[in-house]
């Protein structure tokens, strides 16, 4: 239980009523979700929470910083000389969830950051990465001319990101993921100026038939 829990294991603590904060917060809300509940789902009492945390906004900070800390892990398993496309198909795999609910907790806790200094700040903090990263990536393909050379890293990191979080709405109103993600490729295409069917991709590629689906009859 975390109230028997020694220091040395505060982080591991940490992680475990962050996970079943998200997992509370995605079924009810984060305005319906409470330390009580959050309790129940670990088996521990309201005060062990307290321990670790002073109260509710200060967990969704430290969600925040869990959610981009999966980002980055994701980032660095990249491979830098795959096509661009290939890459941020795979990171729409594993980042765009399917659950409506996932989602509308995102959007949720961005209004928050309207009245909530310090979430905000953290936002600020999470974008400006999501955004540097890869634009330094974006500027490393170019070199290896897998990028046109005369694109802005900086305004195709920036334009990426919007994307993926209008993808993000796509999904909460209704629309299915398998679309999304069809429009999702098209767009990158476009961004990257690269064309359906083109003599350098290769159709050993594991994301050719994504890039280049069949006509629909």
């Amino acid at each position: 239980m975390l109230s028997r829990m020694l220091p040395e294991y505060r982080e591991e603590a940490k992680k475990r009523i962050v996970e079943a904060g998200l997992e509370v917060m995605y079924e009810k809300g984060y305005c319906s979700t409470t330390m009580e509940e959050i309790a129940r789902r670990l088996n521990v009492s309201k005060p062990a929470l307290y321990r670790y945390f002073k109260n509710k906004d200060e967990l969704v900070i430290e969600s925040a910083n869990y959610l981009q800390t999966q980002y980055r892990e994701i980032k660095t398993t990249r491979n830098p000389d795959i096509c661009p496309v290939d890459e941020w198909i795979g990171i729409f795999d594993q980042l765009m969830s399917p659950d409506k609910k996932i989602h509308a907790l995102y959007f949720e806790i961005l209004g928050m950051t309207v009245h909530k200094p310090e979430v905000q700040k953290k936002s600020v903090e999470g974008m400006k990465n999501g955004i540097d990263q890869p634009a330094h990536e974006i500027a490393e393909q170019q070199q290896k001319g897998l990028i046109p050379a005369d694109a802005d890293p900086r305004t195709l990191a920036a334009a990426i990101v919007s994307l993926f979080n209008g993808m993000r709405v796509l999904i909460l109103l209704g629309v299915a993921w398998e679309e999304v993600r069809f429009r999702w490729i098209e767009i990158l295409q476009n961004l990257f100026e690269i064309k359906k069917g083109q003599a350098e991709c290769p159709k050993n590629c594991k994301r050719f038939r994504d890039c280049n689906p069949s006509p629909k009859t």
